[in-house]
């Protein structure tokens, strides 16, 4: 089977990429809006960075839903609530970019990733990509999926897991796979690093590399990514590959794509599934492991409608709702990505308050799930929140991990049938069990990860 791509239907009308520029909004255009400037020159920057959340919910807290802070050099303004998430996510007026939001973040290392790109430049992107998480190449990744997550919990079976290197090892093979089309075991350590490095990039304080910093790291990442992407996309794919590779790399043959274009997709692609999805992985095993009656029922819920670990079908996980609520939940908690950033195109307004072109704009997804008068204690692990009567209940937008709109996360569903794929693995074999019961400390940027090892008993059961 060849990939779902036909070269002739994109590169015919492939539009120009337009980029945008923005005038920088001064404190006086914001006065009517609560802020906190910090330091000078670098602003709150290294506040936020010490700790997103604590910042996050000190802001909401002092300065209520709409406000703002200084930052990497502008005042950007944050919105909490699921109001505020279809105000800027849905967009409906087109005020936004997603280009300029993003650009100061990620920007030195993903341009020309989708996150990237605006208007009718990212539809004809999105809908290329979009090929890589159709039906069919979703029941191909499964296969993928049971093959790497056998081999990975067959070393750690009856062991005590480090939840972050397992995790990140498992996302960074299966997109190995997935997305390259290349053999997991073949997989070096260097090349999850680099990814992981890429990411972390967006935390960096100095924007400057010397030898050690989180630049430099990632700069020698951008180069390693280069070196390894060059192996995939200068051979001509094999017919029978479906990857993403193989399917970008056919349609830079008929002329429809540079090889620029694809190593940025590439990159991004890998880069951003890989770590959010990593988040994702560790936090519903923390929860499942915190919450032994929740933990029983997914385990029943999936060994009762797949009948093999070893090949898992498409429909029999989507019966399987309950797995699907207690990812949802674990989401929730520890939303992946917890700012989405766009920038204003032209004048617009929220809330009472005027907000002129160029003003950096975030919704915050962390906070908006953590809300009381939204989820009731929010703090407690309860995917129950998820039957489908009580969503149909909250706003439409009160939960948006994988963001929304025309930006939002493609891997959605790649995202969710990998997790519940390890969960139909490890739970048919073993308890999962917390070894220590202090609660762990998050960090939460770029994407959600434990501060420290977070140790997971995987106790054999009979």
């Amino acid at each position: 089977m060849t990939a779902t791509i036909s070269p002739s239907a994109f590169q015919i009308a492939k539009p120009n990429r337009v980029l945008p520029t923005f005038a920088r909004v001064t404190s006086a255009q914001l006065a009517s809006i609560p802020a906190k400037k910090g330091l000078p020159i670098v602003g709150v920057l290294p506040e936020a960075a010490r700790d997103p959340y604590a910042f996050a919910r000190r802001m909401y807290e002092e300065h209520g839903p709409i406000h703002r802070f200084y930052a990497c050099g502008n005042w950007n303004l944050q919105l909490v609530g699921p109001e505020a998430n279809e105000f800027v996510l849905f967009d409906r007026e087109g005020n936004f970019s997603a280009y300029g939001g993003w650009k100061p973040v990620f920007g030195r290392h993903f341009d020309g990733g989708l996150l990237l790109r605006d208007g009718a430049d990212h539809k004809w992107h999105r809908k290329l990509v979009a090929t890589a998480f159709k039906q069919e190449q979703l029941q191909h990744y499964l296969g993928v999926f049971c093959t790497n997550i056998s081999r990975l919990c067959s070393i750690v079976a009856g062991r005590t897991i480090n939840t972050y290197e397992f995790a990140q090892k498992l996302t960074f093979t299966n997109g190995y796979s997935a997305f390259l089309g290349l053999d997991s075991s073949k997989a070096e350590r260097t090349d999850l690093l680099a990814f992981r490095y890429l990411m972390r990039s967006a935390a960096a304080i100095v924007p400057f590399p010397f030898p050690g910093n989180a630049q430099w790291r990632a700069d020698w990442a951008k180069r390693h990514v280069r070196r390894l992407l060059g192996t995939v996309i200068n051979a001509e794919p094999h017919e029978d590959r479906t990857d993403l590779a193989a399917a970008l790399v056919r349609l830079k043959m008929s002329g429809g794509l540079s090889e620029e274009e694809i190593v940025a997709h590439l990159t991004f692609t890998i880069a951003a599934s890989f770590d959010a999805l990593s988040s994702a992985t560790i936090s519903t095993l923390y929860y499942l492991a915190r919450d032994p009656v929740w933990q029983n029922r997914v385990r029943h819920e999936l060994l009762s409608n797949i009948a093999s670990s070893a090949t898992i079908d498409l429909a029999e996980l989507q019966r399987c709702e309950q797995s699907e609520w207690a990812v949802k939940e674990a989401l929730r908690l520890n939303a992946a990505a917890p700012v989405l950033w766009r920038r204003a195109l032209r004048d617009t307004a929220f809330g009472g308050h005027s907000i002129p072109t160029g003003t950096v704009v975030g919704v915050n997804p962390m906070l908006t799930h953590l809300l009381p008068q939204i989820w009731d204690e929010p703090a407690r692990y309860d995917p129950g929140r998820f039957e489908p009567i009580k969503v149909r209940a909250r706003h439409r937008f009160a939960f948006v991990p994988f963001g929304g709109g025309a930006h939002g996360c493609l891997g959605a569903n790649f995202a969710s049938l990998q997790v519940r794929a390890l969960l139909r693995n490890l739970l048919q074999s073993h308890e999962l069990r917390l070894v220590s019961e202090r609660p762990p400390q998050w960090y939460h940027w770029p994407n959600c990860r434990p501060v420290g090892p977070l140790p997971i008993e995987l106790c054999p059961r009979a």
